[in-house]
């Protein structure tokens, strides 16, 4: 008899975020509506062997509703890191479902939340879809509508969180970025899927030796020092191997990569994310 296979389960430095509870909504040409079940799936850090059904805002363009935001394990895995360095004055550029911002507000070191949004009908849609004026700690958070590339604040900034593009490791996601901060410059960044552009600069230093021993923490911060940016988990060890890990997992389920190349691929994630937690439990230790 075939034995059922089961990824095994590896715990993250970060807390699990929470969910809001979404309804059902259809405005026009955005729908607010839930996502598939699944088993066996990739997120970001992690492989899961069950997705429950989340939610998502999908549009409509030429007669087909396509998926612009969702809450699958892959979206909440990959903003953990930035929900945990969130303190003081927030910049968000990106409403999306709010998600990020519902995790936020709720910190008490959050003190202020300024979510920068051009769409009307996706912040209409987010209002129709769940109460966002019933959250605790809403009353932190301040609108304002317009092209984030033009935001200037008022204040002094203490975190930037940028995710203002459709697809994970878009070529554009960190000019964008880097962009925002030349306007906001907040003492600490995070943007949605930035682990992509490192896992590219540590590529472009063409170093020999395994691609995943270059993803340590000396690298990761040369690379936050070449492209101007104070990233979060900069005094992290282990955030550049979750890193490596992000990016491997995810390409493995690429479509143009084969059945047999996904398979390596997830290995060789597993591998490092193994030992990486069996280090990380040594140093704890000695400490």
């Amino acid at each position: 008899m075939k034995k059922n296979f089961s990824w095994p389960h590896y715990p993250l430095p970060w807390p699990d975020p929470l969910v809001p509870d979404y309804k059902r909504v259809s405005i026009g040409r955005w729908k607010c509506e839930p996502t598939p079940e699944g088993t066996r799936i990739m997120g970001y850090f992690r492989p899961h062997n069950y997705a429950p059904s989340g939610w998502m805002f999908t549009q409509k363009v030429d007669n087909n509703w396509l998926k612009w935001m969702s809450l699958t394990p892959m979206e909440l895995e990959s903003h953990m890191p930035h929900i945990a360095a969130a303190r003081g004055t927030v910049v968000v550029a990106g409403l999306g479902m709010g998600f990020y911002v519902y995790n936020i507000i709720r910190n008490p070191k959050v003190t202020r939340v300024v979510v920068l949004e051009k769409d009307k009908a996706v912040v209409n849609l987010w209002k129709r879809a769940i109460n966002p004026e019933e959250w605790h700690g809403f009353r932190k958070v301040e609108l304002v509508m317009g092209d984030a590339l033009d935001y200037k604040p008022d204040m002094p900034v203490d975190f930037l969180y940028a995710d203002i593009w459709p697809y994970l490791g878009d070529y554009q996601a960190l000019e964008i970025t880097q962009k925002l901060q030349s306007n906001i410059q907040a003492k600490e960044v995070g943007f949605w899927g930035q682990e992509f552009d490192f896992m590219s600069w540590v590529i472009k230093q063409k170093r020999t030796g395994p691609v995943d021993s270059h993803f340590t923490q000396a690298n990761y911060l040369a690379f936050c020092n070449e492209v101007g940016l104070p990233l979060v988990e900069r005094q992290s060890k282990r955030y550049p191997k979750l890193a490596f890990v992000a990016v491997t997992l995810q390409t493995s389920i690429n479509p143009s990569v084969n059945k047999d190349d996904g398979a390596r691929l997830t290995i060789q994630a597993l591998g490092v994310l193994q030992h990486d937690l069996v280090l990380d439990h040594a140093v704890k230790a000695d400490d």
